[in-house]
C-alpha cells in the first residue's frame, strides 16, 4: 500500500487532549494524511484547519460525520480538503427500519454530492445483524444508489461478526471506495459485549468515561482483540487484493489498542507492516 492514512478516532480521546500533537504522530510515522472525527473543529475555520493540516504535511480525504452534524459538516468539510463525507453508524432495530435507513443514506448522499463530497456508510458487527431472514448490511447496499453512496468497509468489524471480509468486497464489488483496516484476534462473542460495562461508568463533562480501577482493567483485556496487524485472524493481503481489484481509494487504520505499549510506536509498526502488501 502507497499512501494510507490514520483515523483520528485511533487512541480514543488522544485528539481531544492533544490534537496538534496527534497530528504530529501521524506526520511523523509517515502516513499520508487523515481521516476525521471527533476533531475541534471549533477552533478553526475549516480554510484554517486545512492550513494546519498542510504544516504537519498531511490532507484529510474524510470526515466520519454523525447524522445529526450533518448539516453543519456539509458546511465545514468540503473547504478542509475532504473527498469523503463518511456516516459511522447508524441504529436499525427491524428489516423495515433497515430499508428506511437505506433510503436516509441515499438523502444524504444527494446532500453530499451537492457540495462535492462522495457520501458513504462505515460499518460495524452489528450491520451484520439479520432481520427476517436479511443482513442489515446487504439491505444498505442493495438499497443506495452507486452513485450516491459509496461503503468504507472496517474489515475487523465485518470479521467480529464471523465475516471473510474479503470474501464480502467480493460480493459486492464496486461499491467500497475506502477500507479500514484493523484486525481482530477473534470473532465477538457475548462476553464481548461492553454495554453491561459502560453502563456502570460514569462520565466527566467532556463525556469521557470515567473508569475505575477494576473497569479499566476489563476495558484495557477487551481491547486486546485489537492486536498487532498480521497475528490475528484477518487475512490482510486477501482484503487488499480484493479491494484493489474493485477500485478502492484509500485504505484508513484505526488502531483501538497500542500493542507495542505505545501510540507512536504502535501506528509506524501498522504502516511498515503495509507498506510491504
Amino acid at each position: 500500500m502507497k499512501d494510507v492514512y490514520l483515523i483520528t478516532a485511533s487512541f480514543a480521546g488522544e485528539i481531544k487532549r492533544d490534537f496538534l500533537g496527534y497530528l504530529d504522530m501521524t506526520r511523523r510515522a509517515g502516513y499520508k494524511g487523515i481521516e476525521l472525527f471527533n476533531c475541534p473543529y471549533k477552533d478553526y475555520t475549516p480554510q484554517a484547519f486545512r492550513r494546519v493540516l498542510e504544516d504537519y504535511n498531511l490532507t484529510a480525504i474524510s470526515g466520519h460525520v454523525n447524522v445529526e452534524d450533518t448539516d453543519f459538516m456539509l458546511d465545514y468539510l468540503p473547504e478542509t480538503g475532504c473527498r469523503f463525507m463518511i456516516c459511522p453508524g447508524i441504529h436499525v432495530g427491524s428489516r423495515d427500519e433497515a430499508f428506511e435507513k437505506a433510503e436516509l443514506l441515499n438523502k444524504l448522499g444527494e446532500k453530499a454530492k451537492a457540495v462535492g463530497l462522495r457520501y458513504g456508510y462505515h460499518n460495524h458487527d452489528n450491520d451484520f445483524d439479520v432481520y427476517d431472514g436479511e443482513r442489515v448490511i446487504d439491505i444498505f447496499i442493495k438499497n443506495t444508489d452507486p452513485e450516491l453512496v459509496t461503503f468504507e468497509l472496517d474489515a475487523a468489524w465485518a470479521w467480529r461478526a464471523g465475516v471473510n471480509a474479503a470474501d464480502f468486497i467480493r460480493t459486492y464489488s464496486g461499491r467500497f471506495d475506502l477500507i479500514h483496516v484493523k484486525e481482530t484476534s477473534r470473532v465477538l462473542g457475548a462476553e464481548d459485549d461492553l454495554r453491561p460495562l459502560f453502563a456502570k461508568v460514569k462520565r466527566d463533562e467532556e463525556g469521557r468515561p470515567i473508569f475505575t480501577p477494576e473497569l479499566q482493567a476489563i476495558f484495557d483485556e477487551r481491547r486486546k482483540i485489537n492486536c498487532r496487524l498480521g497475528d490475528g485472524i484477518i487475512n490482510m493481503p486477501d482484503i487488499k487484493q480484493a479491494a484493489d481489484a474493485q477500485g478502492a481509494k484509500a485504505y484508513i487504520v484505526e488502531r483501538e489498542y497500542a500493542y507495542t505499549g505505545d501510540p507512536y510506536t504502535t501506528i509506524l509498526e501498522d504502516l511498515e507492516y503495509l507498506k510491504k502488501l
